[in-house]
């Protein structure tokens, strides 16, 4: 429901100046306890004079709980998830979210934003989820101007990048 909205315009946006840093903290903070049930340590390394981002603050916590939570989901035991920012060429932020986890095999990383998609059902049966987490993801950031790209290697991690406009192109 969430994509079709977005697709079909439906979907209200409230841009306005964000600090990544503050919707950051407050994701972490979410997550700290199911990081902590795992030993996986959260990291979070965004400057603090990272330029605001022209973002819906309400969307922007959705894009990061939904990778977040993948990240933590298909880390193992002991593992780490790093959230950093910086400013990037054209008058972006860019946001990365890197895991120490299991990884994607090269061949599925192109799908990974499509609607239901899963890259092994046996994984998805265990940890749960619909295949729907990063296609809402890819959805938003593209509402918010920006975009997602993935890399992955089997058994060493996956790192999400995320870029959003910065503020001072909004007007």
């Amino acid at each position: 429901l969430t994509i079709s909205n977005i697709e079909l315009g439906e979907t209200r946006f409230c841009f306005e100046s964000v600090a990544l840093s503050g919707v950051a903290e407050s994701v972490l903070h979410l997550l700290r306890m199911k990081a902590a049930e795992k030993n996986i340590e959260l990291v979070s390394v965004i400057p603090d004079d990272l330029p605001p981002i022209r973002a819906d603050r309400d969307r922007l916590s959705q894009i990061l709980i939904n990778v977040l939570d993948n990240a933590v989901k298909f880390t193992p035991e002991g593992g780490t998830v790093t959230l950093s920012a910086a400013p990037a060429e054209g008058r972006e932020v860019l946001g990365r979210i890197a895991d120490t986890g299991i990884g994607v095999p090269r061949d599925e990383i192109a799908r990974l934003g499509e609607r239901f998609y899963r890259v092994d059902k046996t994984r998805s049966r265990e940890l749960g989820g619909t295949g729907l987490g990063l296609s809402i993801v890819k959805h938003l950031v593209t509402a918010h101007g920006g975009r997602m790209e993935i890399e992955s290697q089997l058994g060493r991690g996956t790192t999400v990048s995320l870029w959003f406009p910065a503020w001072r192109d909004a007007a």
